[in-house]
Formats: C-alpha cells, sequence, structure tokens
C-alpha cells in the first residue's frame, strides 16, 4: 500500500525528527503550520497553512493522505502562566477539532484510515508505589490529568468518521533540540546539578528516535488503541540528574535542591519534576516493539553526541 501522511506539530521536537525518519523511508509527508513562513512546497515535503484558534485549515493538506499523525500543542515545559495553562489546554483541544471537522466533510471519500495521536502520562497520578498500564483509572484531579483527559476524549471521536485511532500517552522526551532536557539546562549551567526533593520521584522516559520509531511502527503494525510511549526502565530523579549531568561533563552535588528553589525557577510546571510515576511499557513490548535506548545512560551519550 502508498502511505501518504499528514503531521500537525511538524516543526516541533517530536515532528520534526519525525519528517526526516518518514522522508528517509521514501514517503510524502504534508504538515500544517500556522507560520507561513515555515510553508515549503517540493516534490515529497509540502506545507499548509492552518490557525486553530480561528478554526481555519487549508483542506488541501488531506488530498492523497492516508496517515494523520497529530502532535500538535502548546509546550507544556516552559513556565505556566494563566495564559499558557489556558493555550496548553486549548491548543490541544482547538487542533484536534479542526481537524475532525474537516474530515467530518469528506466522510466516505477520504483516504484517511488512521490517526495516530500524542497524549501524556501526565494523565497518570504522582506515586512512588504504583506502577501505571493502559488501563490504569485515571481521576483527572490535577490540572495536566485534566487537560490529557480532555484531549483523548476529543482524540477517540474520530472514530465516529471509521478511522483507526492510535494514542501514545509520552513520557519526558529526551531530545537535543528541546523539552525537558532543555528546562533542565539552566540548573546544570551554573554547575548545580543536584536530585530535587527527595530525589526519589521515578521519571518514565523515551528517547526522541524510539518515539519516532514507535510511531512509524504502530502504522506499518496496525497497533491500535492506547499505549505508553515509555522506556522501559524508569529511573528515580536523582539517578536521571546525576547521569544527565555526566553526560554534560557537569559535576553533580550530592545535597539535594529544595523544592522552593525549583519552584522560584519553574513555578507550577515544577510537578513535571516533582511527580513520581513509574509507568509500564509492557503493552508495546508484548505488540513487537524493540527499543534501541533501553538505558538512560545509553540516551544520554547518545544525545550528548555532536
Amino acid at each position: 500500500m502508498k502511505f501518504k501522511f499528514l503531521i500537525t506539530g511538524g516543526t516541533g521536537n517530536i515532528g520534526s525528527f519525525l519528517i526526516r525518519e518518514i522522508l528517509s523511508r521514501g514517503f510524502s509527508v504534508n504538515y500544517l503550520t500556522s507560520q507561513k513562513v515555515k510553508i515549503k512546497k517540493s516534490l515529497y515535503l509540502n506545507g499548509f497553512f492552518w490557525d486553530p484558534y480561528k478554526q481555519i485549515i487549508d483542506e488541501e493538506c488531506f488530498d492523497g493522505v492516508t496517515h494523520i499523525v497529530h502532535l500538535a500543542g502548546e509546550s507544556i515545559s516552559k513556565r505556566w502562566t494563566k495564559k499558557r495553562k489556558k493555550n496548553i489546554l486549548f491548543s490541544r483541544l482547538s487542533t484536534t477539532k479542526i481537524l475532525f471537522k474537516s474530515l467530518s466533510k469528506y466522510s466516505g471519500v477520504s483516504k484517511v484510515e488512521h490517526i495516530i495521536c500524542a497524549s501524556a502520562i501526565g494523565i497518570y497520578a504522582s506515586s512512588y508505589k504504583k506502577i501505571y498500564d493502559e488501563e490504569s483509572v485515571c481521576e483527572g484531579k490535577t490540572f495536566l490529568q485534566q487537560v490529557v483527559k480532555k484531549w483523548e476524549e476529543e482524540l477517540l471521536n474520530f472514530k465516529k468518521l471509521g478511522m483507526s485511532v492510535t494514542i501514545f500517552r509520552i513520557g519526558l522526551v529526551l531530545s537535543r533540540k528541546g523539552g525537558i532536557l532543555k528546562t533542565l539546562q539552566i540548573p546544570t549551567k551554573f554547575n548545580i546539578a543536584a536530585p530535587i526533593g527527595n530525589g526519589n520521584q521515578y521519571q518514565s522516559w523515551i528517547h526522541e528516535y524510539d518515539l519516532s520509531n514507535m510511531i512509524m511502527e504502530s502504522i506499518f503494525n496496525k497497533w491500535f488503541g492506547v499505549y505508553n510511549a515509555v522506556s522501559p526502565n524508569p529511573v528515580k530523579q536523582k539517578k536521571f540528574i546525576k547521569l544527565y549531568a555526566k553526560s554534560l561533563n557537569k559535576k553533580s552535588l550530592p545535597i539535594p535542591i529544595p523544592k522552593f528553589i525549583i519552584r522560584l525557577f519553574f513555578g507550577e510546571m515544577s510537578v513535571l519534576i516533582f511527580n513520581s510515576q513509574y509507568v509500564s511499557s509492557k503493552k508495546i513490548i508484548d505488540s513487537g516493539f524493540i527499543f534501541r535506548f533501553l538505558e538512560i545512560e545509553e540516551a544520554f551519550l547518545n544525545l550528548a553526541k555532536d
């Protein structure tokens, strides 16, 4: 079968990495962007304009598309002001609504058969004892839990159009270009890499290469439903920080950084570092996925390379 992709969030960290992977395999890609200066046209890669906030989209972006990878959404790895919190939720809902609304017009005619969507392990409550799988109860008490629950409810609407839906609950993405590592570079620049709080909170992570490969394999192997996109080996935060500092040739301090100092730096967003979430990747492994980066040491060493 001939595949053609539409990517939302294609200019972000995950999206840009994924597009390079898709193009390397010889497939064509359309992508959506709200910045007209980022629209490029070529034989295999073509950009189209959209403004999800105004519910505007160039519907030519769907021409010939068989698979959509929906990654759009305001970054959660920046300080959460009231405005940013509003945008974190609205950006996810508005982008999903405009895709659904537009595809609804072409129901029965559209070639789109499968949508692969980003979600987040933020749907799981913070816990030092629980191991979360895809069937774990998600109560939606915190801001992040509420965002992810509403987001996934919107994503499941695509089933009404006869499309298969895959949702990846993504952990902390280890990337050269951004995400949680860019945030953590702030304290390491001052050579104060150290555990935060008690340092015993579990961090469930994934390398950008494995995430990109996971998305591709879900398409080729028809993995539908919800999957945790995390490495099989979550680590405690004190180990995470120590190995990250080592990869940057920084020294990690044995004395923990008090929570109030991190809150001064990052505000409410600091829950991304304080929360403990041990998330299982058993379902994706049982589906046949093989991780390239099983251990966080390997991931950090890879990312530290020029």
